[in-house]
């Protein structure tokens, strides 16, 4: 802390030289000479703040709210300018007169002070210090109905959030600290975290989301002018029209503002302001290609620039577009100063193959940034490569892209919202087809493996740590996790039920700040006093492809799996004895895959059309099964994004040969999933079967007569079932009973799209939403519902489809049976019967399912043998048999299909993060 004394003395040394003022002016011509500076649309300079300041303590004035609010202007101008010693200085000086209270106080004085000092540390990169002191602030605010500085801090909240790429979470803050600005009537507070919005919707690809956003900050301009704002903040919001406009391929519009936005703060002379509207106007002329003009601008920029940030970006950039020159040796000149000067302890910037260490990059509080700067780097290697032919330019790309992968462990640890990490995962899927394309430039299989199982179902995989996570805590630590948990989930309830705005609302709301802080604090020490949880929770290990062949070698299994890129496909073979690295067009895949998808759904079409069907059926085998020269049996088949049923891939394109006959497919959304070790079970019923048949009129479904006969006719092969059956077949009885057998078998009603609808399960009562799989099924060893479209869902990229089945693997299920169209009754429950006959005699899920369907397929007339009548079909997950039951049975069961752990889910787009200004808090 800075006591009044020290705090007096460093101002009088500092500007006086240890001159004591011989005479004081009166308080209230401090005031106002204060009050002028400050009512200025033109940012006053701290040092004269500073001398007023000065001149207050020297004379013995009380340290009341006025003083505050003159030390709160000194620390914002004193940030403005980067005198970060200044800026904490007064900020520490304030909390430290605001918390002791006093007549001369007012109530909002030290929710004030505790958001300057957030505002500050936010500055100084103290994220962690920067979120206690605004969450101090928001509980005191809210306590003390001071709804300005909740608001404020609210905004410094959202900040914080999207400078760490939680997206999802900004959003929320912001949409808070507007609520509080209305309450407080403020107009700084209001547009302040609209602001904070428009960053989030920015970042957004969807075209609606950018004209939300171009639409809220026009409106925010317009106030800032009408309402006096500073004109370093009209500024900002010039150049993120400009940002935006540029984003909606309207660069004659945006230019304007960008030039707008430099006029604004030359007027200011404030150096560091003006440089980073010149980096942003160099990155604007670096979108248009315009190289040499953007090198300018960045020249002029990194001539002023003093903050490590900025100088960063401005390296990042230079380089990027030295890079786009085709000037490779700069480039990586430049990429090796922007790493020094983050301050991640890097300092060889003479080799430019080195790198920050992982460690460095984990511990740095500017992963968005250094992801930018490392993606550069190694794409730069990557070109450089191509151009040259090195082979050890090839291995220094690959090298890079490795420590990018790194970073966005990182990042993703520290993202709470799911719908940020799923904008993050579509934003590095390029990344991952250049590091693969790395990869196969030298024929590495065993890295590329690395990359193909990084690029997908890794918030999958997040949440299955999570699960094992738990299993390493001791009895005294899952009470107290449950008790938090509980009492937060009891707070969001609650917070439920009074309305928005009401002293009710806001005294709930500050009750729920403080449970999750509690929640956080908690995990955060178990992190470090169970480090077997923290592996657990945050494990990315990915097993060498080696390790696979040898898994591969005891299952007598191979596993094909496949990246489609935006410009190539990647197909990668391996048996227990050989790998195989094969790249493709891409045009070809596509083409081919939506053809053959769009016949195999539809019956009638698929008829009408079996030359075109059998001809991209044929195709399809050529690019993903064919050059792999696989042997007969088993294959594990690991896709990027939608499944297809290789079932029905053709051998010829002249008759149906379909690969069924040959090949035993499941399915996995991440091999590392099929490696894991599974905790093992503990007792449990045989099987529940659910079959409802008949529907509650308001679900509008039709009726399934003769489900409950084929659902009996499985049940007779298990020693105990439990049968849900027509008005007894309702949700809360499935949830109930669910989590103690292991096969679940459901006859229902599904439904899901690609487009936006969320997956739902029917029952006869009511729906079970993919959103609403936040249960556990340790004992289930099989899930499956073979009704309609159960593997549909929203397709993530970068991360697959978001469905029921994979719901169901997310709360523990290794084994899926699910359906990828509309399926029909009679041979669905045709292949059902004979697959659990299969599996009754002790064989492998996969292979009970190809003998089922082989089974279907010698008694089918001809028009029965289609491939929409059986393909759909496909089992996701573990294959191992089913364990033996407690009878003369073996446990088998289909569980009611599954479903994928995410709702929806939006497809953000995020400017790279070297763009100027978007980084950098303004209230």
């Amino acid at each position: 802390m800075v006591d009044t004394k020290s705090f007096h003395s460093a101002l009088v040394l500092l500007f006086f030289g240890g001159t004591v003022f011989g005479q004081c002016p009166p308080r209230p011509a401090l005031v106002r000479s204060y009050q002028t500076l400050t009512r200025s649309a033109v940012s006053p300079q701290y040092p004269d703040l500073l001398r007023i300041a000065g001149q207050w303590e020297s004379c013995g004035y009380p340290q009341d709210s006025l003083f505050l609010d003159l030390l709160y202007h000194i620390g914002r101008d004193a940030g403005n300018h980067r005198a970060d010693s200044v800026a904490l200085g007064v900020a520490r000086r304030a909390l430290t007169i605001a918390q002791h209270p006093s007549a001369a106080l007012s109530p909002s004085d030290l929710p004030k002070a505790l958001f300057r000092l957030g505002k500050v540390s936010t500055l100084l990169s103290q994220r962690e210090q920067a979120g206690a002191y605004l969450d101090q602030s928001i509980t005191l605010s809210l306590a003390r109905n001071t709804w300005r500085w909740a608001a404020l801090a609210a905004a410094g909240k959202a900040f914080l959030s999207y400078s760490t790429g939680d997206l999802e979470v900004s959003l929320s803050w912001s949409e808070k600290g507007i609520g509080w600005a209305r309450k407080a009537r403020n107009t700084e507070a209001l547009l302040y975290n609209q602001y904070e919005r428009v960053r989030v919707l920015q970042t957004m690809k969807n075209s609606g989301k950018l004209d939300e956003a171009l639409a809220l900050c026009l409106s925010i301009l317009a106030e800032s002018r009408q309402g006096g704002s500073l004109l370093s903040d009209q500024a900002l919001y010039n150049r993120t029209i400009g940002n935006i406009l540029k984003r909606k391929g309207q660069p004659a519009r945006a230019e304007p503002y960008f030039l707008e936005a430099l006029r604004l703060t030359k007027s200011l002379n404030n150096q560091e302001q003006i440089a980073s509207c010149e980096l942003e106007l160099g990155f604007y002329y670096y979108d248009l290609a315009q190289y040499e003009k953007a090198l300018y601008y960045y020249g002029q920029a990194l001539a002023k620039a003093t903050d490590f940030n900025r100088k960063a970006r401005l390296y990042n950039n230079i380089g990027a577009a030295y890079w786009k020159k085709k000037n490779f040796e700069t480039a990586l000149q430049y990429y090796q100063k922007g790493f020094h000067v983050l301050k991640t302890g890097f300092n060889d910037t003479l080799n430019l193959a080195l790198n920050p260490s992982g460690q460095a990059m984990r511990l740095s509080a500017q992963k968005e940034y250094l992801l930018t700067l490392v993606q550069d780097k190694a794409d730069t290697w990557l070109d450089y490569a191509k151009s040259t032919g090195n082979r050890a330019y090839f291995r220094h790309a690959l090298n890079t892209y490795a420590l990018a992968d790194k970073m966005v462990d990182f990042m993703r640890w520290e993202h709470t919202g799911t719908l940020s990490k799923i904008f993050w995962r579509s934003q590095t899927k390029g990344m991952y087809e250049r590091a693969i394309e790395t990869c196969a430039h030298l024929n590495d299989a065993n890295a590329a493996y690395r990359f193909f199982e990084k690029s997908r179902a890794v918030l999958l995989m997040d949440r299955l740590n999570e699960l094992g996570a738990r299993q390493k805590l001791l009895p005294r630590q899952l009470e107290e996790e449950a008790r938090l948990v509980q009492q937060v989930s009891s707070l969001q309830n609650r917070l439920a039920e009074p309305q928005a705005g009401t002293a009710r609302y806001d005294q709930v709301l500050a009750q729920l700040l403080s449970a999750q802080a509690q929640l956080d604090d908690f995990r955060r020490r178990l992190e470090t006093s169970n480090p077997a949880y923290f592996r657990y929770k945050f494990d990315n290990r990915v097993d060498t492809l080696p390790l696979v062949q040898q898994w591969l070698k005891k299952e007598n299994a191979s596993l094909v799996t496949y990246f489609v890129g935006d410009q190539d496909l990647y197909v990668l073979g391996v048996t227990p004895q050989s790998k195989v690295l094969l790249r493709q067009p891409i045009a070809n895949y596509r083409q081919n895959a939506d053809t053959f998808m769009r016949l195999l759904s539809d019956g009638s079409a698929q008829n009408r059309n079996m030359p075109l069907f059998l001809g991209s059926s044929n195709a399809l085998h050529r690019q993903l099964l064919a050059p792999l020269r696989l042997p007969k049996g088993r294959v594990i088949v690991s896709p990027d994004g939608s499944f297809i049923p290789f079932d029905a891939l053709s051998r010829s394109t002249a008759a149906p040969e379909y690969a069924v006959n040959d090949y035993a497919f499941s399915y996995t959304y991440s091999v590392q999933n099929l490696l894991r070790p599974r905790a093992e079970a503990r007792s449990a019923g045989s099987l529940l079967g659910v079959a409802p048949v008949q529907y509650y009129s308001h679900l509008g479904q039709t009726s399934l007569p003769g489900s409950d006969e084929a659902l009996g006719k499985i049940s007779e092969q298990f020693s105990s079932p439990r049968l849900l059956l027509r008005q007894d077949a309702t949700k809360a009885a499935f949830l109930e009973n669910a989590p103690d057998y292991k096969a679940i078998h459901l006859y229902t009603h599904a439904d899901a799209d690609s487009v936006g609808r969320e997956p739902i399960l029917y029952f006869a009562d009511s729906t079970l939403r993919l959103s609403d799989l936040q249960f556990e099924l340790p004992n289930t060893q099989l899930v499956s519902l073979l009704a309609c479209k159960t593997a549909v869902g929203i397709h993530q990229r970068g991360e697959g489809v978001f469905s029921l089945a994979r719901g169901f693997t997310s709360v523990g299920v290794p084994s899926i049976l699910t359906t990828l169209w509309s399926v029909e009754d009679r041979p669905t429950y045709a292949i059902a019967e004979r697959f659990f006959a299969y599996l009754n005699d002790g064989l492998p899920k996969d292979l009970a399912l190809q003998r089922a369907k082989i089974d279907y397929l010698k008694d089918a007339d001809r028009g029965g043998a289609l491939p929409v009548h059986w393909a759909g079909p496909i089992l996701v997950g573990d294959s191992h048999p089913l364990s033996t039951g407690t009878g003369r049975w073996w446990t088998a069961g289909l569980l009611l299909f599954a479903g994928a752990a995410l709702y929806g889910g939006w497809r953000f787009w995020r400017t790279r993060s070297r763009q100027a200004g978007t980084l950098m808090p303004h209230w």
